[in-house]
């Protein structure tokens, strides 16, 4: 049960952590220099929705200011 518990928070986490990288990665294409607090507050998200939903965001801004951060 543990060990399955484990498993599902080890995949949860590294789903987490591909968005994250995903969205930097597009920000960096789309808007350049990704200034250090962006970088940071990405870098906190846990929320697998807010991620979705900033990566839709981020996938067609065209700058910083085109994206909602709340």
């Amino acid at each position: 049960m543990y060990i399955e518990q484990g498993k599902a928070q080890g995949i949860e986490q590294g789903e987490i952590q591909a968005k994250r990288e995903m969205i930097l990665k597009l920000l960096d294409i789309h808007v350049g220099n990704i200034p250090d607090t962006v970088s940071k507050k990405v870098s906190r998200m846990r929320s697998r929705s807010r991620l979705d939903s900033l990566l839709e965001q981020v996938a067609t801004a065209q700058k910083l200011d085109d994206i909602k951060w709340n």
